[in-house]
C-alpha cells in the first residue's frame, strides 16, 4: 500500500468519526419515522426521507412507481405493493460505477410505545437493524467519502419499499436497474459474528389449492369428498421432501372448512420453500409439483402454484474478488471480518442474478430480527461505514477504467 491510498483511508477513517454522532442522529430519526410494510403512507414518507438525504450527496432523483404485478403475494393480508422504489445517481465512471440496495420497509406493524430505546451499548426498535441502521451506514460511508474529498466514485443507491414481503412489486426494477454496475453492496444486518453474506438460498412462494365436493356431514356423507383431508395429505407429503438445511419446506397458512357439519369443497395452503443449491431446487419443485393431481371432474382436485421470487446467490469468483477487497479494507481498520452462508434471503439474490456479484450482510450489527426486541449494537455503525467506504474503493481501484 503507498503513502497516497494510506493517506486516502486515513481521511476516509476521520470522516466517519467526525460525522459519525449526526448520522447516528438521523438514525434514530428514520427509526422514529416508522415504516411497517403495509403502510403505504409511511413508506411514501420514508422514501421521502431518503431521496432528501441522497440529494443533500449531490445525486439525482428518480422515483419509479410500484409494480402492480405479483404485488402483494407476500404479504400476510394480500396488499403490500410497497411505495415505490427511489434511484439516486452521483457520478459519470459508469465503467466502475457500484451499486447499494436498501429497504425502508420494516416487517413491525406500528410500534406501541417509544421506537428507539438505548439500552446501554444496544438499541431496541422496529427495524433498527433491518435494516435502518443499515441505510445509515451507506448514508454515512458516502458522506464520509465526499468528505474525504473522494470526488471520483460514481454509485447509484436503489431503495425499495416491499423486501419485507418478498420484493414481489419490486423485484423487476432491481433485475433492471442492476447490470452495468461492477458491483453490489447490501447492508442487510451483519451475521453475530460480523461476518458479512457472500452466499443465500434461493427461496419461492409456494400456493396448494384443493377442490372437493360440499354435502352434509350427516345425511350425505359419503356422497362429499373433503378438501381439507386432501389438503392436509398434500401438505404431510410437502414436509416430506424437505431435507434442511439443503431444502426447507414451511407451509404456514393453512385454510379450509365452512362449518363443522359440511364436508369443505374448498382448501388452501401458504407455505416458503427454500433451496441452497439450484439442483436442490429442481428436486423440490419437481416433487412439490407432483403433488398436483384430479381435474374439476376428478375430484379432489389439487393444484400447486410455485413462484420463484430470489434465484439461489452462489459464492462465484467474482464475489470471491470482492470478499478479497472487502478483507484488506477490514485489516486496515484493525477488524477480522468473515464472510460465510445464511439461510435468509434478500435482494442480494436478485441483484447477483441480473450478473452482478454482491457481497451482503454490510449492515450493524445486531439481532432479534423481526421480533419485538430486535436491537443493533450503536458502535458497529461507524464500524461497517468505514469498511463500506473503504471496500468500495478497493473495488474502484482493482477494475481498470
Amino acid at each position: 500500500m503507498n503513502d497516497a491510498v494510506r493517506a486516502r483511508d486515513r481521511a476516509v477513517i476521520e470522516a466517519v468519526h467526525a460525522l459519525e454522532p449526526a448520522a447516528r442522529l438521523q438514525w434514530r430519526a428514520l427509526v422514529e419515522l416508522e415504516s411497517p410494510s403495509s403502510d403505504t403512507s409511511a413508506l411514501d414518507r420514508a422514501l421521502t426521507w431518503i431521496e432528501g438525504a441522497l440529494a443533500g450527496l449531490g445525486a439525482s432523483i428518480e422515483r419509479m412507481p410500484a409494480s402492480g404485478k405479483q404485488g402483494g403475494i407476500g404479504a400476510p393480508d394480500g396488499s403490500a405493493h410497497g411505495a415505490g422504489v427511489t434511484v439516486a445517481r452521483r457520478g459519470s465512471d459508469d465503467h466502475r460505477r457500484m451499486l447499494l440496495c436498501v429497504h425502508l420497509d420494516t416487517v413491525h406493524a406500528h410500534w406501541p410505545g417509544a421506537t428507539w430505546t438505548e439500552e446501554g451499548s444496544r438499541v431496541v426498535g422496529p427495524g433498527v437493524a433491518d435494516m435502518k441502521g443499515g441505510v445509515l451506514v451507506v448514508l454515512l460511508a458516502l458522506r464520509a467519502l465526499q468528505s474525504a474529498g473522494v470526488e471520483d466514485l460514481s454509485w447509484t443507491v436503489v431503495a425499495t419499499t416491499d423486501e419485507e414481503t418478498g420484493s414481489w412489486a419490486s423485484r423487476d426494477a432491481l433485475a433492471a436497474l442492476a447490470p452495468g454496475h461492477v458491483a453490489a453492496f447490501i447492508p442487510e444486518p451483519a451475521t453475530p459474528d460480523g461476518s458479512v453474506v457472500v452466499q443465500r438460498p434461493g427461496s419461492a412462494r409456494v400456493g396448494i389449492d384443493v377442490f372437493g365436493r360440499a354435502a352434509h356431514a350427516g345425511r350425505d356423507a359419503a356422497n362429499g369428498i373433503s378438501a381439507v383431508t386432501a389438503l392436509c395429505e398434500a401438505v404431510a407429503a410437502a414436509a416430506r421432501l424437505a431435507d434442511p438445511p439443503r431444502r426447507i419446506v414451511n407451509m404456514a397458512r393453512l385454510v379450509g372448512g365452512e362449518a363443522t357439519n359440511i364436508v369443505p369443497d374448498r382448501a388452501s395452503a401458504e407455505g416458503n420453500i427454500r433451496w441452497q443449491s439450484e439442483v436442490d431446487g429442481r428436486v423440490l419443485m419437481a416433487g412439490l409439483r407432483a403433488l398436483g393431481r384430479g381435474g374439476p371432474d376428478d375430484l379432489p382436485h389439487v393444484v400447486v402454484d410455485i413462484r420463484v421470487n430470489r434465484p439461489v446467490k452462489e459464492r462465484s469468483d467474482a464475489v470471491e474478488a470482492l470478499v478479497r477487497c472487502m478483507q484488506d479494507a477490514a485489516g486496515v481498520l484493525g477488524l477480522q471480518v468473515g464472510a460465510g452462508f445464511t439461510g435468509g434471503v434478500s435482494d442480494g439474490n436478485i441483484v447477483q442474478a441480473a450478473g452482478v456479484p454482491t457481497i451482503d450482510g454490510m449492515g450493524v450489527r445486531g439481532g432479534n430480527l423481526h421480533r419485538s426486541d430486535e436491537f443493533a449494537e450503536l458502535g458497529s455503525l461507524g464500524e461497517r461505514a468505514a469498511l463500506l467506504a473503504l471496500t468500495m474503493l478497493r473495488v474502484r481501484d482493482s477494475i481498470r477504467a
